[in-house]
C-alpha cells in the first residue's frame, strides 16, 4: 500500500516524526516559537535566493531527533498554490535526503513520517484563506503519499493543526472525499466505527500501556529492565541471567538493590532514562484528539499529557499529584509519573503497597471500569494490579449490573490462549491474525496499521469547531453549514448592549455557550460578553 496521510491536533515542534517543516520568510530566521526548550539545534539558515530552492535543512539539533528544515513560506500577496508548492518542495527534497541516506526511518516507525502545517495561515499571508488551502493541500499530500522515492521507499505524511478549528475543518475537507485511501478492512471500520459512536456518546474512556509510547522510542517494559540494569552496572552475565527471572518485579527488585549499593533509587534511574525523551508519538496525538475525558496509563512517562494539553492546558488534572478540581479532564497515573520519581510502582514491594498506599485509585479504576467504555492501547492486559481491581469488577457485574464487555483492546496480532482469559470483559481488535509470537512477526507495518485505524477513528468522530472563527474556512462550509453558521451570528449580534448581563445571568447560558465554544465561538469576540 502507499504511504498514509494523517491529520493530527499538535506541536509540530514535539511530534515523533523523522522531518518537519519550518515555515519563514526569506531570511531564513523563523521565530524563537519554533524552537521548543531544550532545543540544542542551529536556529537560522541561508537567506532564500531569489530564484532558487524554497526549502533548506537545519542539523538536527541530536542523534535520533526529527530534523528541521526551513521552508520560504511567509510572504504576502501570493495565491495558495505557493504556500503549498512550498509545502511540496519540502516533501520531495526531505524524502530524496532521507532515501539518499539509507537511514532507517526514526522511532521504530515501518516508514519514515514528514510533518508539515497548514503552511500560510500563520502569520505567513494566507490566514484568511485557511479554507483554501486546505482544499489543496490535502489532495497534494495525497499524490505524494503515493510516489515512490530510490530504494523504493515510501513515506506517510502527517498533517499538524495548531488548533481545533484548524483540525476540525481539515478533517471535514477529508471526510469529504469518502475515497481517502486506507488500507483498512471493512471489518476494521465497522470496529471503528463502533468506538467512534461510543465517544460521541461520552462513553470511551481510554487505558494506555507501554506500547503507545514505544512509538515515541520508549523501551518496552523489557527493554526499560535491561537499560536499568545498564545504570545499574551489572555485567552481560549478570543480565542475561536477570533475563531468565519469569518475573519482570522480582527483575525489577534485584536491579534496585544494585542501585541502593551505588547510592541511587530506581525511581531516579526510571527518570534518566525516560526523561530525556521529549517527543510524542503519532499515536499519542491521534488518541488525544479522541473527544474522551478520563484516561488512566501505566506509563511513568508523560509524553500522553503533552500530547492531551495543546486542547485546554488548565482543563486536565493529573493524579495523583497534580490535581485541578474543576477540570474538564483527568488523566489516572496507575503507576506513578516522572514527576515524582521515587513514588514510580516497579519493584514486587511497590506492587504489594499498592493499595496500602493509594487505595482510593484502586476505587478509581474499578469506577472506571464500570461506567465507561474503555479502549486499552498498547496494555497486554497482564499487570498484576489490573488484574486484581478487575476481579473485584467481573465481581459487581455478576451481580446483575453492567452486562457484555466493558472495553476493546487494540492488539498488534493473535495473542493465542491468553485472548481465552478475556474474551467475556474485553472485546479484542486485531490489527494482524498472525500470532505476536511467530518469528518474524511484523511489528512496525502493524503498529503502522494500528495508525491508520486510530486515524479513521478520529475521522469518526469529528466536530464542526471550524464553523465560527469567522471566514477562514468558508470556502469549506456546505450550504446548510454556512446558513446555520449565518443565524448564529445574527443571533449572537443580537446579544449586546443593556441586553448582555440578563442573558449572561440566565440558568441557561452556559449551556449555550458551551455548545457555541465547541463551534469555534469564543465570548471574547463580542465586545458585550467577556469570557468570565
Amino acid at each position: 500500500m502507499p504511504g498514509h496521510v494523517f491529520i493530527v491536533r499538535g506541536d509540530l515542534r514535539k511530534l515523533a516524526c523523522d522531518a518537519w517543516l519550518i515555515p519563514c520568510s526569506r531570511k531564513a530566521r523563523p521565530g524563537s516559537e519554533w524552537f521548543p526548550s531544550g532545543y540544542d539545534g542551529p536556529r537560522q539558515g541561508t537567506t532564500f535566493a531569489d530564484a532558487g530552492p524554497r526549502v533548506q535543512p537545519l542539523l538536527a539539533p541530536s542523534l535520533g531527533c526529527p530534523r528541521p528544515w526551513l521552508g520560504l513560506i511567509g510572504k504576502w500577496g501570493q495565491p495558495v498554490s505557493w504556500y503549498v508548492d512550498g509545502a511540496l518542495e519540502f516533501l520531495d527534497a526531505a524524502a530524496r535526503d532521507i532515501s539518499a541516506s539509507g537511514e532507517s526511518p526514526l522511532f521504530r516507525r515501518a516508514r519514515s513520517l514528514l510533518a508539515v502545517p497548514i503552511v500560510g495561515t500563520g502569520r505567513g499571508g494566507a490566514a484568511e484563506r485557511a479554507g483554501e488551502v486546505v482544499q489543496e493541500l490535502l489532495p497534494r499530500l495525497r499524490d505524494f503519499a503515493t510516489r515512490k522515492f530510490p530504494g523504493g521507499r515510501e513515506f506517510d505524511v502527517v498533517l499538524v493543526c495548531f488548533d481545533a478549528a484548524s483540525h476540525a475543518a481539515a478533517q471535514a475537507e477529508r471526510v469529504r472525499h469518502a475515497d481517502w485511501p486506507t488500507d483498512l478492512t471493512d471489518a476494521l471500520k465497522a470496529e471503528a466505527q463502533r468506538l467512534a459512536d461510543h465517544a460521541l456518546r461520552g462513553e470511551l474512556a481510554l487505558f494506555l500501556g507501554a506500547g503507545v509510547s514505544m512509538a515515541a522510542g520508549l523501551p518496552s517494559w523489557g527493554g526499560l529492565l535491561d537499560e536499568l540494569a545498564a545504570c545499574a552496572k551489572m555485567t552481560s552475565d549478570e543480565r542475561l541471567a536477570l533475563a531468565e527471572l519469569r518475573n519482570a518485579l522480582d527483575q525489577a527488585t534485584l536491579v534496585e538493590r544494585r542501585l541502593k549499593q551505588q547510592g541511587e533509587s530506581i525511581g531516579q534511574a526510571v527518570a534518566k532514562i525516560l526523561g530525556t525523551r521529549r517527543h510524542y508519538a503519532l499515536a499519542h496525538a491521534l488518541l488525544a484528539a479522541l473527544p474522551t475525558r478520563e484516561a488512566i496509563t501505566t506509563n511513568y512517562d508523560q509524553l500522553f499529557e503533552d500530547a492531551w494539553n495543546l486542547s485546554d492546558p488548565d482543563g486536565l488534572s493529573i493524579l495523583p499529584g497534580a490535581i485541578k478540581p474543576d477540570a474538564r479532564r483527568w488523566l489516572l497515573k496507575m503507576h506513578g509519573c516522572l514527576s515524582d520519581a521515587d513514588r514510580v510502582v516497579l519493584t514486587r514491594s511497590s506492587y504489594t503497597r499498592y493499595d496500602e498506599r493509594l487505595p482510593a485509585l484502586s476505587g478509581m479504576v474499578q469506577a472506571f471500569l464500570v461506567t465507561r467504555h474503555v479502549l486499552f492501547v498498547g496494555f497486554s492486559l497482564s499487570d498484576d494490579n489490573f488484574h486484581r481491581i478487575v476481579d473485584a469488577v467481573r465481581r459487581i457485574r455478576a451481580d446483575g449490573r453492567p452486562t457484555g464487555h466493558f472495553g476493546t483492546a487494540m492488539s498488534l496480532g493473535a495473542g493465542g490462549l491468553s485472548e481465552v482469559l478475556w474474551e467475556g470483559d474485553v472485546k479484542r481488535i486485531r490489527i494482524d491474525d498472525q500470532p505476536e509470537s511467530v518469528p518474524g512477526f511484523p511489528v512496525a507495518e502493524a503498529a503502522r496499521r494500528l495508525e491508520i485505524f486510530l486515524d479513521y477513528l478520529v475521522s469518526r468522530t469529528r466536530d464542526a469547531g471550524h464553523l465560527l472563527v469567522g471566514d477562514r474556512f468558508n470556502s469549506l462550509l456546505t450550504a446548510g453549514e454556512r446558513r446555520l453558521r449565518d443565524a448564529l451570528v445574527t443571533f449572537l449580534a443580537d446579544i449586546t448592549g443593556d441586553h448582555a448581563a440578563a442573558i449572561r445571568g440566565t440558568v441557561a447560558w452556559p449551556q449555550v455557550e458551551r455548545l457555541l465554544r465547541g463551534l469555534g465561538f469564543e465570548p471574547s469576540d463580542l465586545p458585550d460578553i467577556d469570557a468570565d
